[in-house]
């Protein structure tokens, strides 16, 4: 496998603001798409599961299937070709093969030796979120976005049957222990957990209604019960000849159930939940046992085939092995993210800051190092989103947005200047003035607060110069014209709105879009204003006329970024899974970039020019060679 030139490193993320040592993590770089030079993250996990002899682990994620040593934990490989996320993994009774399903619509069986794919499962009509075998490996259940359960013969691909009675996504399929039940959940609303004879393909006069949306459902070893983990925070144990609710345990805390699943003997069980913790259960009584302590909110847990560890997935990006009886860390793998809410490049070039869950990380693209990670105190929850970070003009501080406080910190050391606080709702964008005295950010309460920042001294917070009001919902983004005299808005209301800096009176509305704006952008000259919007389209307004220049069309929908490049000939538009440049003069399109699963939330051009970074919430950030995409279209 070729590895394209400059190593961008994938460090564990190290908390505190110490530097971190360098090292080069290569297999983070497997399966790069055309055109990119770097991959920061190894994507989102959704699901994790050993093989069968417990040698390995399998990892579900947002950019493909991959492949760890449980032992080592390290990285084996990096199986790829869903063009979507990939949410639940399956092995075949005897272990030769697994089955994935993925938001690209399909499920695919791999070989479990080699990594080779041998059939895609090709009829859903929208994501599919789960995939079970037949204890006799010959029926493959998939459970999909489009309220339906797909049969499939797994050697052939061919459809079997499909089950419809479900008016909500399938989020779980599960086959009973002796293969005569299966069993099927859906989304809040449907309330229920249904049960199907798999060889006729008809549903059975068996019913279980729930209280709340099943995540998860799962046969005991024995058939003797199925358990549900739902998102009203309850694991519940359900007798199957009669239906009846044996017993109902509810985590502490205010977290949802991810995941259950059984111990091989079946003795006990484990769940995953957003309350950052793995819980054990004894199975006959229900009784808590044990919880293992994370520092995020847990995805997934896998108990290896002995039943002597497991392995558990969390938000910030951890895969952690723990032996059960000493509940001691054994080793972690560090890599996988969840979001990346936001980017911003130092003005030197050499340095990109992304904001993703409750921190913001440093890396230096020119010694290929992971330079520092902030951690930022959360408001209200456990964890919250930094849903956008800037540079100031001089490149000595950062901004940052969380909840509904907006945040100073030095770029250099890490330390925390100072805190702005006033909004009532959260902060979705901040942004600095050219001259960088002022802070502008854009709050879910419907205003644009305008701040002081004392320049060149110790305690850089200073007073709140204006508060903008107009805008009727969320404030999405907000930009500074590059003079400094004039803030454009872009909300949920469908608008742009322009305001006069030093007064904090609306100029102008712009309307033209028929859906929620999420990113505006001025030219570098300062002439032009680009508005990106969920209705899939952009719009270039003359920014001194606010007339409506042009409209680029030709996305699929939900535009989440855009970004001028430095000579402001170009315009780069993020999507669901793609981005496209444009032409600015000739409304033309000139490449299209394909590489993320999915949508692209974030679009920065390097001040030279060449790379343009992209950060998605499929967890990964991609840095493109620019010139040599426009070159070789």
């Amino acid at each position: 496998m070729k590895i394209l030139n400059l190593l961008l490193i994938i460090l564990p993320l190290i908390s505190g603001l110490c530097l971190s040592n360098a090292f080069a993590q290569a297999n983070a770089l497997w399966g790069l798409p055309p055109g990119v030079t770097n991959r920061i993250g190894k994507g989102r996990v959704n699901e994790i599961m050993y093989f069968p002899d417990g040698m390995k682990l399998a990892v579900a994620s947002t950019i493909g299937i991959w492949i760890y040593d449980a032992q080592t934990g390290e990285p084996l490989d990096l199986l790829m070709g869903h063009t979507g996320p990939v949410n639940s993994i399956a092995f075949s009774p005897d272990g030769a093969t697994f089955a994935t399903a993925s938001d690209d619509n399909t499920a695919w069986l791999w070989d479990a030796n080699t990594g080779e794919h041998k059939v895609s499962f090709v009829g859903h009509g929208d994501d599919v979120n789960a995939v079970a075998f037949s204890p006799d490996g010959e029926i493959l259940a998939t459970g999909s976005d489009d309220d339906t359960v797909c049969l499939w013969n797994p050697r052939t691909g061919e459809q079997i049957a499909r089950l419809e009675g479900h008016t909500e996504h399938v989020y779980s399929v599960a086959f009973s222990p002796d293969g005569g039940v299966l069993v099927s959940s859906a989304a809040w609303g449907d309330a229920g957990i249904r049960f199907w004879n798999p060889r006729t393909a008809k549903s059975l006069n068996i019913s279980i209604e729930d209280t709340d949306w099943v995540e998860h459902i799962v046969y005991a070893p024995d058939g003797s019960m199925l358990v549900s983990g739902d998102t009203d925070r309850t694991i519940r144990f359900w007798d199957l000849g009669t239906g009846e609710l044996l017993k109902a345990r509810e985590i502490d805390g205010t977290g949802e159930i991810n995941a259950v699943v059984f111990a091989p003997d079946g003795q006990t069980l484990a769940s995953a939940s957003s309350d950052d913790l793995v819980s054990f259960w004894d199975a006959a009584t229900g009784i808590p046992l044990k919880t293992l302590e994370h520092d995020a909110p847990v995805i997934s847990v896998a108990y290896s085939p002995d039943g002597k560890t497991v392995a558990s997935a969390s938000e910030d990006g951890k895969i952690q092995f723990w032996d059960i009886a000493s509940s001691k860390r054994l080793k972690t793998v560090t890599g996988h993210g969840l979001h990346v809410f936001s980017l911003a490049y130092s003005p030197d070039g050499n340095t990109l800051v992304s904001g993703n869950i409750s921190k913001i990380d440093f890396w230096n693209l020119e010694t290929e190092e992971h330079r520092r990670t902030i951690r930022v105190q959360p408001e209200h929850f456990r964890s919250e989103n930094i849903r956008s970070v800037a540079y100031s003009p001089d490149g000595g501080t950062v901004a940052s947005a969380n909840a509904a406080k907006a945040r100073l910190w030095d770029a250099e050391t890490g330390r925390f200047l100072g805190t702005f606080p006033g909004h009532k709702g959260l902060i979705s964008s901040v942004a600095f003035s050219p001259d960088g005295k002022m802070l502008a950010s854009g709050s879910h309460d419907n205003t644009v607060g305008l701040w002081e920042i004392r320049v060149g001294e110790l305690y850089r917070i200073g007073d709140l110069l204006q508060i903008l009001v107009g805008h009727t919902e969320d404030v999405a983004a907000v930009v500074f014209s590059p003079d400094g005299s004039r803030l454009a808005s872009g909300s949920h209301d469908n608008t742009v709105r322009l305001w006069d800096v030093p007064t904090g009176e609306l100029l102008k509305t712009l309307i033209g879009h028929t859906g929620k704006v999420y990113t505006v952008v001025y030219s570098p000259d300062g002439s032009t204003i680009a508005s990106g919007s969920w209705d899939g389209t952009v719009c270039l307004w003359d920014s001194q006329t606010s007339e409506l220049l042009q409209t680029l069309r030709g996305h699929t929908r939900n535009i989440a970024s855009v970004a001028f490049s430095p000579d402001g000939g170009t315009l780069a538009c993020g999507n669901d899974d793609t981005i496209h440049l444009w032409d600015v003069q000739t409304g033309t399109r000139l490449h299209s970039l394909i590489g993320h699963t999915d949508l692209v939330d974030n679009l920065m051009y390097a001040p030279d020019g060449k790379h343009l970074a992209s950060g998605s919430r499929d967890g990964t950030i991609l840095l493109w060679e620019f010139t040599k995409l426009v070159t070789d279209r």
